[in-house]
């Protein structure tokens, strides 16, 4: 599932706009009141029809609400308008009348009208190949998916979550060991709550008690103890496990030095981020198990982060788009930052959306001094990425000063090492092409294709 653009009618403060969003991650930004926090509520919205058709429930049936209703002055007072449009383009899976599972061009609508007071959903969706466009039955589309897994067949089903900026959240019951190991789950519920997410020590704890009392039993780790316990090692540095104290009935974190902090304990910075990462990962082993371990790396979605920065320490605002990259690599985010440290870790300026009317060039290739200074921000530093091109320029350089010496025998050695070098960088064709063009003028030919792949 994607959201390639997205049409906002009288929603909050946007009266008309279009909104195109790139596959892989999308980073708003824009002044206070610019309307970052109301774009991704817009999405919401849009997702919340495919949500409430996977699983019937009050809770993420996600309508406009009154009070999202564009307000506009009719005889110098404040009058709400007469409706309210979010339409969405975008691919989604889905299982088509001869029992197929089909990936389809989706086009559908979700609209407020005054007449009515309620959100209705209707669209048409065009099959991958084909021309003609049918009706979206989004109604029967959780009973169809249902059937198809009854039958023994699997069905990729995607992640749909919103955090917003209250997610660091801590409930305050504890957590309770025999209702928790007999509780009956569906595989649908991660969409009960996707509109209402918090970095839930509760949530995860109860999955980590299930499923280590499961491993247990069957004497190897279940899939999605694996997927959580893979996400928490990735999100934080130096987390060597996740796992629940039986003894003290909480979820605890092993670091490699010795150290083992409760999670309720960890910082605000911590809990952010591992709740971030182990509640995707939670989500996307829960309604893909049949992709066992590998739920993370290989379930679709879209995912909503508000302030994405919330409470990271700049050395993690360097690198945590890069790290939801590589753990969620087929996941589409849209997020919101503050943070020039992230606008300078994206690979290409069609990830930025700015609201507040600047071009998107006065972002595009600038150093994070610059960017900093563009958006009023004091004493930046470097993002991690931004310094590892650096480091693999200069160390490109040195290898092809080397190259020149090296007898003939060590030549193929180093123009392998060398193509090597700038391989991870193939989305940035500049700087690729800047060391590419350095070898082709040092050594007289061009770097084979075949050596940078």
């Amino acid at each position: 599932m994607r959201i390639d653009s997205l049409t906002i009618k009288n929603f909050k403060l946007f009266k008309d706009e279009e909104f195109s969003f790139n596959s892989k991650f999308n980073l708003v930004i824009g002044e206070n009141g610019a309307g970052k926090t109301s774009l991704l509520r817009a999405v919401a919205v849009a997702l919340g029809g495919w949500a409430n058709a996977y699983i019937k429930s009050d809770k993420n049936l996600r309508p406009i609400k009154d009070d999202e209703v564009r307000e506009v002055v009719v005889d110098n007072r404040f009058d709400k308008s007469k409706e309210a449009i979010i339409t969405a383009i975008g691919q989604a899976r889905i299982i088509d009348r001869y029992r197929n599972n089909k990936t389809c061009h989706a086009e559908w609508t979700r609209k407020w009208t005054e007449e009515s007071e309620r959100t209705s959903t209707y669209g048409d969706i065009r099959y991958s190949g084909f021309s003609t466009w049918y009706n979206l039955r989004l109604d029967t589309l959780g009973r169809d998916i249902l059937d198809y897994i009854e039958n023994g067949k699997e069905f990729d089903l995607p992640v749909i979550a919103f955090y917003e900026c209250d997610r660091l959240w801590l409930p305050k019951n504890e957590l309770n060991i025999e209702a928790s190991a007999k509780a009956k789950y569906s595989r649908f519920d991660p969409y009960v709550d996707c509109f209402h997410t918090a970095a839930d020590h509760q949530a995860i704890g109860e999955w980590l008690l299930k499923h280590e009392l499961a491993s247990l039993k069957q004497k190897e780790e279940t899939p999605v103890l694996k997927s959580i316990r893979k996400a928490a090692t990735y999100a934080l540095e130096g987390c060597s496990d996740l796992r629940f104290d039986f003894e003290a009935s909480r979820v605890m974190v092993d670091f490699e030095d010795g150290n083992v902090v409760p999670f309720d304990q960890l910082s605000d910075g911590q809990r952010t981020i591992l709740g971030l990462f182990c509640d995707i990962a939670r989500r996307a082993a829960i309604l893909n198990p049949h992709l066992e371990e590998n739920a993370s790396e290989r379930a679709e979605g879209v995912v909503l982060i508000d302030e994405l920065d919330l409470h990271l320490h700049p050395k993690w605002q360097r690198q945590i788009i890069e790290d939801l990259r590589g753990l969620f690599p087929k996941i589409q985010f849209i997020c919101t930052t503050h943070s020039p440290f992230l606008i300078q870790s994206l690979r290409d300026e069609a990830e930025l959306i700015v609201l507040d009317g600047q071009p998107i060039s006065d972002f595009a290739n600038k150093g994070i001094e610059e960017i900093a200074k563009r958006m009023g921000v004091d004493r930046p530093d470097t993002s991690a990425r931004y310094e590892d091109m650096k480091e693999v320029a200069k160390s490109f350089l040195e290898n092809l000063n080397t190259l020149q010496l090296a007898p003939e025998e060590k030549q193929a050695e180093y123009k392998k090492k060398l193509a090597a070098q700038i391989a991870p960088y193939a989305d940035n064709p500049a700087y690729q092409a800047i060391l590419e063009l350095q070898y082709a003028k040092t050594i007289g030919e061009e770097i084979e294709a075949s050596q940078t792949k």
